[in-house]
């Protein structure tokens, strides 16, 4: 009878470690959560900035180019690839 209190003691005190780790791994997890919801954040307003900084530069070479005049066609072929993508823009709203 002893052998079998030893034993229900010894796996009631297992269950109640397993219940302390239970508990203290779902709090990391809900930290990593978070932590990763904010990294997604930062990173997507990341892509946002760099997309803008790319509109920067493109922006930045055609005003450029247009003083030079030495990268006329480089400026002429983007222009028109512009205006493409504002026809496409257009049609897709009139649809």
């Amino acid at each position: 009878m002893e052998q079998a209190k030893d034993l229900v003691s010894r796996i009631n005190e297992q269950v109640l470690k397993l219940l302390g780790q239970h508990r203290l791994l779902k709090s990391q997890r809900a930290e990593l959560q978070t932590q990763n919801e904010e990294l997604l954040k930062s990173n997507e307003e990341f892509k946002t900035e760099i997309d803008q900084l790319k509109e920067q530069i493109v922006k930045l070479k055609i005003s450029k180019s247009l003083t030079d005049k030495e990268d006329s066609t480089e400026v002429k072929a983007k222009v028109d690839e512009l205006l493409r993508e504002i026809d496409k823009c257009v049609g897709l709203l009139n649809q």
